[in-house]
């Protein structure tokens, strides 16, 4: 028989591998150690006999295993130079039935080993089956129970099997060892993953298996962990290390992340490594990956030649969202409308996509002169997604063209979808007096004169901030492409019989108000003469403080709150105080207008506001409390917000219309019945009507009217 030698695995007191032997945090349980026997100078007693007959069969495999798990039981014992010539040690008389056990063994059949054994003791009580076999037995067994505990990731069980059968974990059950390092992970130690994979890459020699212990850090350790066992890579011998893979993950996930964080920057290096795995293969997802780098680090010349690369190789919808976004961004929107067309039923963010570029191509100042093949495709997905932003835009295109109708029609419908949406509600009170529409502006002017200081200025005849120019009707393609009759300023009202009175969220819901989001403040001439278009995405950090301020502003009255709110950070970090003024009022309103209540309060916080704008910000953000509350059926908060409100502002109708409704859901009928017949002579008969309809109907076996 050929001389077998070496070591399949090195016991951990080789390795030093101290932090496994402390407490594994799951309860006291001691944490699994990969080495269990005590250095002796006594010479071990060892039971070679499964080792002699592995060897006896020729099975090389098993051979190897039963070294290293007799190491690992006696780290001072070693195997015999020619196994071919061991001696009897304990077993001094052949007994065939333990050759078939350990044939058995062999064939990993331990049921029916156990069940063989419990068979001779019955028959021949004096038998007992040898020591080192039952040892490998409780080790398999164990073994199973690891395994399953770890595929059904009951991670405590795990370390605890480990801890009761330490012999496991040695380099020929790399897969133990790996499940035990994962299990270290998913039970918030770290530190104890790392030092499992550190024992691995010192003392198991298999390439792959190496390999693959670096494959799995990726997915449990963080990466400078990683990045740390690569100093483990083995560059000699028969059999090296190839770890070039890990790096070029590493590097693609940092790329990867700065990708999407323009604050991020990727080094040179890493991005050689992406471009090299790009130009390396047909597959397009690091030429995507390259893309949205170039694309958040404002290149979107490259970005566009790397998404059309991307689309040639078969990128799909992420590569097609990137192309459009670029286009965008190269204001090429005729170009971007056409092509994001084309994409915007293969992924929610293509349309989204859509919308946006449709957007930013119809706010263009002075409007384009379009292809009505243009406006007619934008028209039907505008409305079928509800886009308020969308009809906005149609409304603006429609009244910079001279097409005052079409525009008051697109802007009562965006109201239509949000009725508290105050830019539409400006744009319909706009076109409504350009078509000297007195009845239709003066209703306007009535619901809103109260929540919208810009709107109030025009009924005033006061020119407080930009207004759209006036436009002669032009040869501009019509933005009219809406359904035959125009949704009106709010939703349309239900005649309901007193018998049939509805759930007061099934009656109001769709006439919530929101809260006063303001117009921006008087800005000086000469500011306001240098105002750019702001339609087109731009990144405010390369800005003046008042540059910011003023596109701040713009985007606001785009309806662009979030864009405004980077904008006027950059103005209130850079400006003056009475820049810083502006600029946190304007953050404040931006938030507002997305119904961030608690960050428009911080916002607020962030420079001091005179005594007529802190109020006026005080009574918006109680209100968008008390609306949030009375969403969520919050009816006593939305009471607490509003009295607290009405301290430091007249109640607007609306807001006691809310308050009606939550007394209702608390069953203060008495109350109730008080509000809305408060309501009711403010000249606001339908809302009341609805109120006190569900007021007679809940209190009518008590009440006769």
């Amino acid at each position: 028989m050929p001389v077998i030698r070496g070591t399949i695995a090195i016991a951990v007191a080789s390795l030093g591998f101290a932090a496994l032997a402390q407490q594994a945090g799951d309860g006291g349980h001691p944490a699994p150690t990969l080495a269990a026997a005590t250095p002796s100078t006594l010479p071990p007693q060892v039971d070679e006999s499964a080792l002699r007959y592995f060897a006896s069969q020729g099975d090389t495999r098993r051979v190897e295993a039963e070294i290293a798990r007799l190491r690992a039981l006696y780290p001072n014992w070693s195997p015999p130079t020619d196994l071919s010539q061991l001696p009897a040690g304990p077993i001094t008389i052949k007994d065939p039935e333990v050759d078939r056990l350990w044939a058995l063994y062999g064939e990993n059949k331990i049921a029916e080993i156990r069940a063989a054994i419990t068979e001779r003791q019955a028959s021949d009580p004096q038998w007992k089956p040898p020591a080192d076999l039952l040892t490998a037995l409780d080790t398999a067994e164990a073994r199973r129970r690891l395994i399953n505990a770890s595929d059904n990731a009951q991670w405590r069980t795990v370390l605890s099997v480990a801890t009761e059968a330490p012999s496991l974990l040695t380099c020929t059950n790399v897969d133990v060892l790996w499940r035990v390092a994962e299990a270290f992970a998913k039970t918030n130690q770290q530190n104890r993953t790392r030092d499992a994979y550190t024992y691995l890459l010192t003392n198991c020699t298999n390439s792959a298996e190496r390999l693959g212990t670096l494959q799995k850090a990726l997915t449990l350790l963080p990466e400078q962990q990683v990045t740390d066992l690569l100093r483990f890579e083995r560059k000699g011998g028969s059999d090296p290390d190839d770890f070039s893979s890990i790096r070029d993950d590493l590097a693609r996930r940092r790329v990867e992340r700065a990708s999407t964080d323009n604050k991020l920057t990727a080094s040179a290096d890493d991005l050689a490594v992406v471009e090299r795995l790009a130009e390396g293969t047909s597959e397009p997802g690091n030429v995507i990956l390259l893309g949205y780098y170039a694309y958040h680090h404002k290149n979107s010349e490259k970005a566009l030649a790397l998404f059309k690369t991307a689309l040639d190789r078969d990128g799909g919808a992420k590569a097609a969202e990137g192309y459009a976004l670029s286009l965008r961004d190269l204001n090429r929107f005729v170009e971007a409308e056409a092509f994001a067309y084309e994409w915007r039923d293969k992924a929610p963010e293509n349309l989204k996509v859509y919308l946006d570029v449709a957007t930013a191509l119809l706010s263009q100042d002075p409007p384009p002169r379009l292809d009505p093949q243009v406006v007619a495709r934008v028209v039907p997905v505008v409305t079928q997604q509800r886009f308020v932003d969308g009809a906005q835009a149609l409304g603006w295109y429609s009244y910079n063209t001279g097409q005052f109708r079409t525009a008051r029609e697109w802007f009562q419908r965006a109201l239509s979808w949000k009725a508290d949406d105050e830019p539409s509600a400006y744009g319909a009170a706009l076109a409504s007096q350009r078509l000297n529409d007195r009845v239709g502006f003066n209703a306007i002017v009535t619901q809103w004169r109260s929540r919208s200081q810009r709107i109030a200025d025009v009924a005033d005849g006061i020119n407080r901030g930009r207004t759209p120019p006036p436009a002669q009707p032009s040869t501009l393609p019509s933005a009219a492409m809406t359904p035959a009759a125009p949704a009106p300023v709010v939703p349309p009202r239900t005649a309901y019989a007193s018998s049939q009175a509805t759930e007061p969220r099934v009656i109001y819901e769709e006439r919530l108000p929101r809260a006063d989001l303001g117009a921006p403040p008087a800005q000086p001439a000469s500011r306001s003469g240098a105002r750019r278009n702001c339609a087109v995405t731009r990144n405010p950090s390369s800005l003046s403080a008042d540059a910011a301020l003023t596109l701040g502003w713009c985007l606001m009255e785009l309806n662009r709150p979030l864009e405004a709110v980077t904008a006027f950070d950059r103005a209130i970090k850079g400006g003056s105080d009475q820049t810083r003024e502006e600029a946190a009022y304007g953050k404040t309103l931006a938030y507002l207008r997305k119904d961030l209540t608690a960050e428009a309060a911080l916002a607020a916080a962030e420079s001091p506001q005179t005594a007529q704008r802190r109020t006026e910000l005080d009574a918006t953000i109680l209100a968008q409390r008390a609306l949030a509350a009375f969403r969520e059926g919050r009816y006593v908060e939305v009471i607490l917000a509003l009295g607290e409100r009405s301290r430091i502002v007249p109640e607007q109708t609306d807001l006691m219309v809310i308050r009606g409704w939550s007394y209702y859901k608390l069953g203060r009928y008495d109350d109730a019945e008080k509000i809305f017949l408060a309501v009711q002579r403010t000249g606001y008969s339908d809302d009341a009507n609805v109120g006190l309809n569900a007021v007679r109907e809940a209190v009518r076996p008590s009440r006769q009217y």
